[in-house]
């Protein structure tokens, strides 16, 4: 089978039967969009962790142009040497996941503009791909700049199945983000209830956690929840479905963003993907990346805390990943420590 991955069982718990299936639209042909970049890096140290911060004022405001000294980073409780700094103009690789379930449909025309056109202002040193799911993941546009083709690439799609959200998750930390040392965000579009998952949730977070990617998820959930749409209903989607259901869709969602450094945004209809897609843009542009070498040389794959804290006047609110799990370069048979 083609595809984007295998379910790999030593990234499982439980093994799932099967693997999603993942039908790549295109060949990855060697073009120069695919080489390594090279402009700017951050940092070639394989055991360099690089922590993207987002620094605001109590009124939501980008804290910008800080000093180096004005960062702290604890790992574990203890403070690392910060080895690398930078602010803005940091290139990333941008993984856009179209939620394509029979329940996004309707408004599929507006999701199909408002994706072209956040590709359009990527800075052009950025890439991006595009993946969508339902009960099959898929890989429409390998990493490049072609905003051309989104027309085309998209223009063929019909909503149609149900929502494997953590398969499609699983797949592109693990596979479309593999190797990838740059700076990585996940724009994920979708209703917010998986339906349909092969592996759990707790698989998909901890495939997004050590893929190192900030995962911006915008959902649907709040306002399916508040109003639900009269046209869903008629064919039968989110009819019957618990309130509890959305509200564990909720919590799932954030716990997905906060341990990855992102957030959940939550417009109430897909109408409003462009201000969404703008608030995720300029949060990227204004982040500062900061790299250390752990101080802990152990390579037994456990999960680690960081703390990231910024001195600034009037004081700052700060957004980072809580934490990373550590390579791993234990003998085959020896159970690596999972994290408490």
């Amino acid at each position: 089978m083609a595809g984007l991955a295998a379910l790999s069982p030593s990234w499982s718990q439980q093994p799932p039967q099967k693997p999603p299936e993942t039908n790549p639209d295109q060949q990855k042909p060697q073009t120069d969009q695919q080489k390594p970049d090279q402009g700017f890096k951050i940092g070639v140290e394989v055991n360099m962790v690089d922590v993207p911060v987002t620094v605001r004022q109590r009124n939501g405001d980008f804290i910008k142009s800080l000093p180096q000294n004005a960062f702290h980073i604890y790992e574990d409780g203890e403070e690392q040497e910060i080895l690398s700094f930078a602010q803005e103009g940091v290139p990333a690789r941008i993984a856009i996941v179209l939620d394509i379930s029979g329940s996004v449909n309707p408004e599929w025309g507006t999701i199909k503009f408002a994706t072209k056109k956040f590709a359009e202002n990527l800075k052009p040193e950025d890439q991006f791909s595009i993946v969508t799911f339902n009960t099959q993941i898929r890989l429409k546009m390998d990493w490049g700049r072609n905003v051309g083709r989104i027309d085309e690439v998209l223009g063929s799609i019909f909503c149609k199945d149900e929502t494997n959200l953590w398969d499609a998750i699983w797949v592109t930390s693990k596979d479309v983000f593999k190797g990838m040392r740059e700076k990585k965000a996940m724009i994920i579009m979708t209703d917010g209830l998986d339906n349909n998952s092969m592996v759990s949730y707790d698989e998909a977070l901890k495939a997004a956690v050590q893929s190192e990617a900030a995962i911006y998820v915008v959902s649907k959930t709040q306002a399916v929840r508040e109003s639900l749409d009269y046209q869903l209903r008629q064919q039968g989607y989110y009819d019957k479905i618990p309130q509890e259901v959305f509200m564990n869709a909720d919590m799932a969602l954030r716990k997905l963003a906060y341990e990855t450094g992102g957030r959940v945004l939550y417009p109430n209809s897909f109408g409003q993907l462009n201000n969404i897609y703008a608030q995720v843009d300029e949060e990227l542009r204004n982040q500062y990346s900061v790299g250390y070498i752990s101080s802990n040389k152990v390579k037994d794959g456990s999960y680690r805390k960081i703390d990231v804290r910024v001195e600034a006047p009037g004081g700052a609110f700060v957004q980072s990943r809580p934490g990373y799990y550590a390579p791993n370069e234990m003998p085959p048979g020896m159970s690596r420590p999972e994290r408490p």
